[in-house]
């Protein structure tokens, strides 16, 4: 019965945009793919992505948002462009894909480097997650980090979610590798808000 009243409310929010205090977060459009690609096209920053292939081009960046555009569509995904409030600047990415139990969404995100150090990731974080349990009515959140990205650990744990386990995963530079495995379900945020 859950998936009958889910999917309904899903498919209402495909162009969903969200507002924080510093942030837009927004549909990626064919326009921002040059700004993308110039900041995934940073190793510091592309080697931490197990999906991104190095370099990154302008033509990687334009199939994700096309690729963007059909997961909204089907309610499977919702990708987020991370622009400041202050001044326009497309900063990063932050996506929920729908697992196939459609209830469990997996948060993946990237910062450009000259962002970092900010808390812009775990205010979009937070957002996404509200976002997620909110609109979308979602009973989990997780998401995977490799053990060795502490930074983006440091995220996942500030945006309430916990280390489950350590998982075998199949990364585009690294080969296979064991990534962190994070958590966080609905009883747990409503619990820490």
């Amino acid at each position: 019965m859950k998936r009958l009243r889910i999917l309904p409310r899903l498919r209402v929010v495909a162009s969903h945009r969200i507002d924080t205090e510093r942030l837009l977060l927004r549909s990626p459009n064919v326009a921002d793919a040059p700004r993308i690609s110039e900041l995934i096209g940073s190793w510091d920053i592309a080697r931490w992505l197990v999906r991104v292939p190095f370099p990154y081009r302008v033509n990687h960046a334009v199939a994700w948002v096309e690729r963007s555009a059909q997961e909204r569509a089907a309610a499977v995904g919702w990708p987020f462009i991370l622009v400041r409030q202050e001044d326009g600047a497309l900063i990063g990415s932050m996506d929920l894909s729908l697992e196939s139990d459609r209830v469990t969404g997996a948060l993946g995100y990237w910062i450009g480097e000259p962002y970092w150090g900010r808390g812009y990731a775990t205010e979009a974080a937070r957002a996404v997650i509200e976002f997620a349990f909110e609109t979308l009515g979602l009973e989990t959140v997780t998401a995977s980090a490799l053990p060795d990205n502490y930074r983006s650990i440091r995220v996942l744990e500030k945006a309430g979610l916990e280390y489950v386990d350590s998982r075998p995963e199949e990364t585009v530079e690294r080969g296979r590798v064991d990534t962190d495995f994070f958590a966080l379900d609905r009883a747990n945020w409503l619990a820490g808000l």
